[in-house]
């Protein structure tokens, strides 16, 4: 058997144990196992092995088993998740490609039952630094190898993700690795341990090398996005001007003339075929929705359906989260999408007017004002390929309503905290005043 697989299963054999004891663990797995896809990277068995079914399985038997505190929490957002995954299972139901819609509708209802499975399980700070610690060690791995082959080649070859999986095409992945650069700069300024601010650099400075060598323009557009934002919300500016002025002033002009010319096309999409493309599928996508209340459901792209309704040639995919979520699920669907997700950027706005003059939340404040920069670069990435149901999103979602739960927590402490200080003051005060007056006398 390959190394790889051996190291592999290794690993998977001692994580497994733990999370029948402690279900949150194997929640975490689960993160890790959807966005890394670790066994794409191995030869042998590991390759097709059922990881993720028997990281589900332990986990839901864990939560039955187990006494680990188990919280109902989550908001509006997944009222709003909800209600859109039964209108989902709808519009799948008179999806156009049947046969296609309903592998995609489960793999769709996995992520959002482990979405509310985190929402479950997780309940502390300590929690919410694991599941992004989970987060940023499966997205940054590839920003890591990735930066390292386009140093090392020049710029000249173009950075992929792993196979079968999600954020397996240059653009996917070159989205992803803008998402995680927030939470990079978040950690370097939750750490004051050198080394620790040197290695997250250092990470987020190979990431952004990882991205142009994607050669993807909705990536580098995703990058602007966020930095504008990173640059707003974050208490480092100073480190943000200079990493961009890195990426700016080094890295873009190393790459090479090929790279510019790609760029150069941002700016004349009528005469590029890859960015005409998207223009196609995106008219195809109106067209279904306006003639289908509900959609064509999930994965409806076929030659059959496009020589009906595509103004052009045959596109396999929407190009765009909110034009996938139009085609996908018409009007009312794309409607949810955009409503959940303005939902969840006012929950992390609200966190931070609530943590921002906490001394001992402050971590909080910093996480959610690096959330809202990253689903900033999603947000403009994602105009431009088929993610609207990629892991990632919602397990961040799950973490900002952890945060709230935990800030929720420790405010209400506070605030049962004051009155106690105050029936201790007054309880005591008759005490100190009889003294007084025994004082007054003795002294007389």
């Amino acid at each position: 058997m390959p190394l790889r697989d051996l190291l592999l299963f290794g690993v998977f054999a001692v994580f497994i144990p733990m999370a029948l004891v402690h279900p949150y663990i194997g929640a975490i797995m689960w993160v890790v196992f959807g966005l890394m896809n670790p066994h794409r990277l191995t030869f042998g068995p590991a390759y097709n092995f059922p990881f993720a079914m028997i990281i589900a399985l332990t986990t839901f038997a864990g939560i039955m088993l187990t006494r680990d505190e188990k919280q109902v929490k989550g908001g509006w957002p997944a009222v709003v998740l909800i209600v859109f995954a039964v209108w989902m299972t709808f519009t799948t139901l008179h999806a156009l490609t049947p046969e296609a819609a309903w592998p995609m509708w489960s793999r769709v209802m996995k992520i959002f039952v482990m979405t509310f499975v985190l929402l479950l399980l997780l309940h502390t700070k300590r929690h919410i630094d694991l599941v992004m610690a989970a987060m940023l060690f499966s997205i940054g791995f590839y920003g890591v190898k990735g930066g390292v082959f386009t140093i090392l080649t020049g710029g000249q070859g173009t950075v992929w993700g792993p196979e079968d999986s999600m954020i397996q095409t240059n653009n996917a992945l070159g989205v992803a690795n803008v998402m995680i650069i927030p939470f990079l700069v978040h950690y370097y300024q939750q750490t004051s341990n050198r080394w620790a601010r040197a290695g997250l650099v250092m990470v987020l400075l190979l990431c952004a090398a990882s991205i142009l060598g994607s050669y993807s323009r909705g990536a580098v557009l995703a990058l602007g996005a966020m930095c504008a934002v990173l640059w707003a919300r974050s208490s480092y500016k100073a480190l943000i001007f200079a990493v961009v002025m890195a990426i700016g002033v080094a890295m873009i002009p190393f790459m090479p003339e090929r790279w510019m010319e790609r760029m150069h096309t941002i700016q004349t999409y009528e005469t590029e075929s890859s960015a005409m493309s998207r223009i196609y599928a995106w008219k195809t996508a109106w067209n279904i929705a306006v003639d289908r209340l509900d959609g064509g459901g999930f994965e409806y792209p076929t030659k059959q359906v496009m020589a009906k309704y595509s103004p052009g040639p045959y596109i396999s995919v929407a190009h765009s989260i909110y034009f996938q979520a139009l085609g996908e699920h018409g009007f009312i669907g794309l409607g949810m999408f955009l409503l959940f997700w303005c939902l969840v950027w006012r929950e992390c706005a609200r966190i931070r007017v609530r943590a921002r003059d906490r001394p001992g939340l402050q971590w909080a404040f910093s996480l959610m004002s690096m959330t809202q920069a990253s689903l900033a670069g999603y947000a403009v990435g994602g105009a431009f390929l088929n993610l609207a149901f990629w892991d990632m999103p919602y397990y961040l979602y799950a973490a900002v309503m952890v945060t709230r739960h935990v800030v929720d927590r420790e405010l209400a402490g506070a605030s049962e905290a004051v009155p106690q200080a105050s029936r201790a003051t007054a309880d005591l005060a008759p005490a100190l005043a009889k003294a007084a007056a025994r004082q007054r006398v003795a002294s007389s």
